[in-house]
C-alpha cells in the first residue's frame, strides 16, 4: 500500500466519525391517544329524555246488570262506576333504544265511585288504581325529524286501593241513620264493612306524536287504551278481628282511556 494513502485514509475516516457524531438525532415519535367515547355519549345523548305531563283518564266499561243473584255485578249490589279524580300530573322516561324504537315508561291512574243499585245513589266508595306501564313503541319521523308519529303496546302493573265511605265502613243501614245519630266514628256493634281489591297486571295499546321544537326539549301527546280487571273481596267482620267472617268474590272491570300531554328534556 502506498505510505501517502494510509495516512489520508485514516484522516477522512475520523473525519466522517466527527460529523456523523455532530448530526443531531430525530425526535422520537410522539404517542397518539386513542379517543373513547364516554358512557354519556354512547348511550344517553339524544337517546333519553325524563318529562311530566297531565292526564286525563276516563272509564270505557262502566256498567254491569244489575243482577246481584246471578252474580254479574262487579261485586255485591255494585253495578255501576263513575269517574272521579280524572285529571292527574304523571313522569314519564324515554329511551330511544334502536333506529324508529323507544322504550317508554310511563304511569298509569284510573279511580271509580262505585254506585249500589239497591239504594239511589249509594256508593260503597272509590277504588283507585295507580302504576307504572311499560311501552314498546315504534316511531316514524316527519319534518326534517322534528316531529315523530309512534304506536305501540305495553303491560301494566297497577297498585289498588278501596276507600269506603265511613257511615257504610261502620256498619250502619244507611247515611240518614248515621247523620241521624251525630255521625258516630264508632261502628254500630262492632260491625264493619270492608271492600278488598287486588293488585294486578293489565296490557296497554297507545299512540300519538311527538316535536321536538328544540334538540334538548320534546312535546308529546298520546292516546293510550288499557284493559284492567283486579279482582276483589267484599265482606265483614265484627270487633278487631282479622279476616272476614262472611265475603263475597267479585271484579272491577276498569278499562279506561288517557290522553296525555308531556313536555320532556332530551339528554
Amino acid at each position: 500500500m502506498n505510505r501517502t494513502v494510509l495516512p489520508f485514509s485514516v484522516l477522512l475516516a475520523v473525519f466522517a466519525t466527527a460529523t456523523i457524531a455532530d448530526v443531531p438525532a430525530a425526535p422520537a415519535a410522539r404517542a397518539v391517544p386513542l379517543r373513547t367515547e364516554s358512557f354519556y355519549d354512547t348511550w344517553l345523548k339524544d337517546r333519553l329524555s325524563i318529562g311530566l305531563g297531565v292526564s286525563y283518564a276516563t272509564l270505557t266499561d262502566s256498567e254491569r246488570p244489575k243482577d246481584v243473584g246471578n252474580h254479574r255485578t262487579f261485586v255485591g249490589y255494585v253495578w255501576k262506576l263513575e269517574d272521579t279524580d280524572r285529571i292527574g300530573v304523571i313522569p314519564e322516561i324515554r329511551y330511544w333504544a334502536a333506529d324508529h324504537l323507544r322504550l317508554v315508561l310511563a304511569m298509569d291512574r284510573i279511580s271509580g265511585r262505585t254506585r249500589n243499585y239497591n239504594l239511589e245513589k249509594h256508593s260503597d266508595g272509590d277504588v283507585d288504581l295507580w302504576g307504572p306501564q311499560l311501552l314498546v313503541e315504534g316511531f316514524y319521523p316527519l319534518c326534517d325529524e322534528t316531529v315523530f308519529l309512534h304506536a305501540g303496546v305495553g303491560v301494566v302493573y297497577d297498585f289498588a286501593d278501596f276507600t269506603e265511605v265511613k257511615w257504610w265502613n261502620l256498619g250502619y243501614s244507611s247515611e240518614a241513620s248515621w247523620e241521624y245519630l251525630g255521625r258516630p266514628s264508632k261502628s254500630r256493634q262492632g260491625y264493619h264493612r270492608e271492600i278488598h281489591v287486588d293488585d294486578a297486571f293489565g296490557w296497554t295499546i297507545a299512540a300519538g306524536a311527538s316535536w321536538r321544537p328544540d334538540p334538548r326539549f320534546e312535546i308529546d301527546l298520546s292516546l293510550r287504551h288499557t284493559w284492567i280487571d283486579p279482582d276483589c273481596q267484599f265482606g265483614y267482620f265484627h270487633g278487631g278481628k282479622k279476616g272476614f267472617e262472611k265475603h263475597q268474590d267479585g271484579d272491577f272491570e276498569l278499562d279506561h282511556l288517557t290522553v296525555a300531554l308531556t313536555g320532556s328534556y332530551v339528554f
